[in-house]
């Protein structure tokens, strides 16, 4: 199985404000009317994926609180996208590297990993977390 990650802010669409962890942990950050942008090259990748490998599973990986799953998932909707599951922070842990794991426990048989995301610090927590599974291959599609 494979299984494609894909982070929200940034990597999905641009965010028409300045990301501040307090402001993005609220409903209100995630207003259709705020003027999101679609990251054209996200999407076209998130379709062909999607055609070429309909049995994968899809899963969103943000750093956004679960508090906002539903006004989300709304905004995920509007722009095209439905995923599997939604990983999202649910307690103080930010370390996106953990909730890899997590994936990777509840679904042993995965052989690959394609991850989406456009910050560093995050790809190096993933990066440091399959160290513990070196049969799982990792490729990374960094976004600017």
């Amino acid at each position: 199985m494979n299984i494609y990650l894909f982070d929200f802010d940034n990597t999905i669409v641009n965010l028409p404000y300045e990301e501040t962890i307090e402001f993005l942990d609220q409903k209100e950050s995630l207003d259709p009317n705020l003027n999101f942008t679609a990251i054209v090259n996200t999407k076209k990748d998130y379709t062909t994926s999607l055609n070429y490998d309909p049995d994968g599973l899809f899963l969103l990986l943000s750093n956004r609180s679960v508090e906002v799953k539903k006004p989300l998932i709304n905004l995920l909707s509007l722009f095209g996208y439905g995923f599997e599951d939604h990983y999202l922070i649910n307690s103080e842990d930010r370390n996106k590297g953990n909730r890899v794991k997590k994936i990777l426990e509840k679904y042993p048989g995965c052989n690959s990993i394609k991850y989406w995301e456009d910050k560093d610090k995050h790809i190096n927590s993933v990066t440091e977390a399959m160290k513990d599974y070196p049969e799982v291959k990792l490729e990374i599609i960094k976004t600017v």
